[in-house]
């Protein structure tokens, strides 16, 4: 066995955790530890629970997938630690190999979103720029690192994004003519 089989429950959990962080996000701006670091344990414990040693390591390998792609989003000032956890979390709950799919989805999930946002608040050629000089001084050792987090940039509650995208990756096993990635 080399991924974690599709589990209709892990997906309805993944559902409620999903809709529970998109109010948190959205009125707050934070996402509670209780639920971001719960939610990799609950996912890590289904995982085992539903498919023995195999279920538990490929939930694990998702977290950890989920995790490390969204800890160098962090790093580069893209998202909180928040939604660092909340990826974790939805990748435990997805498993490997459809935290891939998940991490893809949320990306271009948040890259509407924010573009939309961007369009509708009339300062969609300032988020390029910044997103140009955060990329420019990371790559260039002359220059000082600037994080997005030091731009004026506008708050986007990413996870809606994650929400959306590990859902619709979620929904892949079942209903296979939905993956648009291929």
């Amino acid at each position: 066995m080399f991924e974690l089989e599709p589990s209709p429950v892990r997906h309805i959990v993944l559902g409620v955790l999903g809709l529970i962080a998109c109010v948190y996000d959205i009125r707050w701006r934070l996402l509670p530890d209780w639920l971001t670091v719960g939610g990799m344990v609950l996912g890590l414990i289904l995982g085992g629970v539903l498919g023995g040693w195999d279920g538990a390591l490929w939930a694990g390998v998702g977290m950890i997938c989920g995790l490390g792609v969204f800890w160098l989003l962090w790093t580069l000032g893209m998202v909180g630690a928040g939604d660092v956890l909340f990826m974790g979390a939805c990748g435990a709950l997805l498993g490997w190999p459809l935290v891939i799919y998940g991490l893809v989805y949320a990306t271009a999930a948040g890259m509407v979103i924010g573009l939309g946002l961007s369009l509708v608040r009339g300062n969609l050629f300032r988020v390029f720029g910044n997103l140009w000089i955060a990329v420019a001084s990371t790559f260039n050792p002359r220059r000082k690192r600037v994080s997005l987090s030091d731009l004026p940039t506008d708050e986007l509650p990413y996870a809606v994004a994650i929400a959306l995208g590990c859902g619709w990756a979620a929904l892949l096993p079942y209903w296979p003519t939905l993956n648009i990635v291929g």
